[in-house]
């Protein structure tokens, strides 16, 4: 044997073939493990997990720390984050991978970057820029921006831009949407590596299992944790919440984080999918719409969205103006000239994240510069922009 093949890594790809389920993803399948560019194997990582390791060391994943899962930019420190919520679908996925003998490296992978082009603001912020996008012919959802943002805006490394994550992470990260609530969801397994270029939101199943088992792991993981923040915040009371889901789910976010993960345990993966049984399946509709109608939609929630909205749209304008006199990285320099610290920052997102931008159109690339920051980093740069302050 070579010394390769004794490696760390290549022991533990051994381990896989003989103990995960014959539908799991293994970490040498060439399908799920290709890449953009061509990287040598690492001795103790397999590559699922050098995914995990590029993802958490990524500036995009520390901003989630200070960006909105619910409640805007709360003051609170014991309020959910958007990188608590990723940490949480990282636990809750790894811990149904386990127990149905799926890759625990690939959901744990997929869980962490999940969120990672998240916009500031939550989906308030989600939703405002889609609606600026729109004007502009282009259209912005968090779970495709989390793609870019692996694909072509964290560019780390010299010989590429991107992350150069493979087939499965990517397809995992686009798929995550957490927004419908089916009662069974199986792979994609004859999805090509480029239609991920023409995806559209919502509308794709995951090309893994283990896919499947993060958008069921996201679902799971905000919907009880946002109750049990709304129970703190007293915006609900738990005598508040509908029969249906204290008896079949629980009130608490252990109860329910324990409920669901022991249903789709228990219903196990034939078929190629992950299912809930139809009382699970109606607990949970009525348990996201409560959620919609007493926690999403109330004055704690979105007293802020007027202000968020016309934030927005006056930090979208003002930037694309700054942006037309730049026709190159030779222009750059344009905005490094201007007195105000925000746009050296937008500055160096050109010149060192996006690699060669002259294809890109300017409303895109202020978009992706506004999406990139964190609720408290809007705040400052708004205040830079538009609040004046004494000269004396």
């Amino acid at each position: 044997m070579s010394l390769k093949d004794t490696s760390p890594r290549a022991l533990y790809e051994e381990r896989e073939h003989k103990f995960l389920q014959e539908l799991a993803t293994r970490s040498t399948d060439p399908k799920y493990i290709h890449r953009v560019h061509h990287l040598e194997d690492d001795p103790f990582r397999t590559g699922f997990l050098r995914d995990h390791t590029r993802l958490i060391h990524s500036r995009a994943f520390r901003r989630l720390r200070h960006k909105t899962q619910v409640f805007i930019s709360p003051k609170n420190d014991h309020l959910c984050t958007r990188m608590e919520h990723s940490l949480y679908v990282a636990s809750v996925a790894t811990t149904i991978a386990r127990a149905l003998c799926l890759n625990e490296d690939l959901v744990l992978a997929i869980a962490v970057g999940h969120d990672i082009g998240h916009s500031p603001f939550g989906h308030k912020g989600e939703k405002c820029l889609d609606e600026i996008a729109k004007k502009h012919d282009l259209h912005f959802c968090h779970e495709l921006q989390s793609l870019r943002v692996v694909d072509y805006l964290e560019s780390p490394y010299k010989e590429y831009h991107g992350l150069n994550l493979t087939f499965a992470v990517r397809d995992g990260i686009a798929c995550h949407y957490g927004e419908r609530f089916e009662n069974e969801l199986a792979p994609d397994r004859d999805k090509p590596f480029d239609a991920l270029n023409s995806m559209r939101r919502g509308e794709a199943s995951p090309a893994t299992l283990e896919g499947c088992v993060v958008r069921w792991a996201d679902k799971i993981a905000y919907l009880g944790r946002d109750l049990a923040d709304a129970l703190m915040l007293h915006v609900v009371n738990s005598e508040d919440i509908p029969p249906v889901v204290r008896d079949r789910l629980g009130t608490t976010n252990r109860e329910i984080i324990s409920s669901l993960v022991h249903e789709l345990v228990a219903n196990g993966t034939e078929g190629d999918r992950l299912r809930v049984s139809p009382k699970i399946h109606e607990a949970l509709n009525v348990f996201y719409e409560f959620n919609c109608q007493q926690i999403y939609k109330t004055k704690e929630a979105t007293w802020h969205f007027d202000q968020i909205d016309r934030a927005m749209r006056t930090m979208f304008d003002f930037l694309l103006r700054e942006l037309e006199p730049v026709h190159g990285k030779d222009d750059v320099h344009r905005l490094e000239e201007r007195p105000h610290p925000s746009l050296r920052v937008l500055a160096e997102f050109l010149r060192e994240d996006v690699r060669s931008w002259t294809p890109e159109s300017r409303p895109q690339l202020v978009i992706d510069f506004i999406a990139g920051m964190t609720d408290s980093y809007f705040i400052r740069t708004f205040r830079e922009l538009f609040v004046p302050n004494s000269a004396v």
